[in-house]
């Protein structure tokens, strides 16, 4: 251990007797190993890392598949049928965002908010922090109105105060009973959906338009396969329910089917191509980088030869003076993957704001 930590301040005062070779050899690795750890993190958490649901892989997003659209709005009578009528599913959930005027609690405010069916947050295995799921027999037009919250807006608004369940909110003039708390983990970043501060009941919507068979105003819809069921039985078993539908409403479904694709994969969407161009570009980068130290260390080390003579002449054996040179390699990758950790830190930060 003596002769180890005797290694360690030797590799030390040398390269502190070469303080340009030092800087320029630890500028390179750092630079090499930050890119490549904060593009890694980024590939690893879109790509390669589950989405943050139970059985996750059995989510499925679901789309209207018109002639001019493959990923279109679905009518809530549709939404019904196929929620009905399909055979593949565990469970069909449907969600639109909107924008709700508070009242009650300070000055108003327009908050944003999501309508989704009853079994949206069961759909996507989220259990609320507090009180209970949207009761399906009051999501129906004339329904008695109830509202989950954000963790945040029961933090804000409310204090966080353990009775909530039951308390009221005033949104577009209607009282709203609260019967649960969205826990502040869920995220769910797709098209047409927002992570917002009020969930309330889609089928309680009383817009005329909204409950017509070719309207669909911007409501999609997420599922959860059956245990066993692939994702090409879920598509053959949309397709028969479709075509039923465009027999009987031939007006607005004739040339209407349903998209069924993986939830990551419409959440990742046209970016996947991007990351793995941009993490085998910063691969090489960081080849390069390693042969650039590399011949930076072997100039060196003939600029040594005068030196490790000299220890061989004193009795110091081939060995010894590997380790040593072993040694001094080791203190520079340290160096280097320290910095590199802490640019790939700001890095990682810096991508995610263009890469949302």
């Amino acid at each position: 251990m003596e002769a180890f930590w005797s290694d360690v301040k030797f590799g030390v005062r040398m390269l502190l007797r070469s303080p340009g070779f030092a800087f320029v050899a630890i500028l390179t690795l750092s630079l090499g190993i930050g890119a490549n750890t904060a593009l890694f993190s980024l590939v690893n958490g879109i790509l390669l890392a589950p989405l943050r649901f139970p059985q996750a892989d059995r989510l499925v997003a679901l789309y209207q598949h018109k002639p001019e659209f493959k990923y279109s709005s679905i009518s809530y009578p549709n939404f019904l049928d196929w929620q009905r009528d399909n055979q593949t599913f565990q469970s069909l959930a449907a969600f639109r965002p909107d924008d709700f005027s508070l009242t009650g609690l300070g000055e108003p405010q327009r908050i944003n908010g999501v309508m989704v069916s009853a079994n949206f947050f069961p759909t996507l295995g989220v259990n609320p922090v507090i009180g209970r799921d949207f009761d399906p027999q009051q999501d129906v037009l004339g329904g008695k109105p109830e509202v989950m919250i954000s963790a945040g807006m029961w933090k804000s608004k409310f204090g966080a105060m353990p009775d909530i369940v039951g308390k009221s909110l005033t949104l577009n003039g209607t009282d709203y009973t609260i019967v649960g708390v969205v826990p502040a983990s869920f995220h769910l970043f797709m098209q047409n959906f927002r992570t917002s501060d009020i969930y309330v009941p889609v089928g309680q919507w009383n817009d005329v338009i909204f409950h017509q068979r070719d309207v669909g105003m911007g409501m999609n819809a997420v599922a959860r396969l059956k245990p066993g069921v692939s994702l090409e039985q879920a598509r053959a078993d949309m397709e028969r329910v479709t075509q039923h539908l465009a027999a009987a409403y031939p007006d607005a479904n004739s040339k209407t089917s349903a998209t069924v694709v993986p939830l990551k994969d419409k959440i990742v969407g046209d970016v996947r191509p991007y990351l793995l161009v941009l993490l085998a570009a910063v691969f090489f980068v960081l080849l390069i980088a390693c042969v650039n130290v590399a011949n930076l260390q072997l100039a060196r080390a003939m600029q040594r030869a005068r030196e490790f003579a000299i220890r061989a002449a004193l009795g110091a054996g081939r060995l010894r003076v590997i380790r040593q040179l072993l040694t001094e390699s080791v203190l520079l990758s340290l160096c280097g993957g320290g910095l590199g950790l802490f640019l790939a830190s700001w890095g990682t930060q810096g991508a995610l704001g263009f890469l949302p």
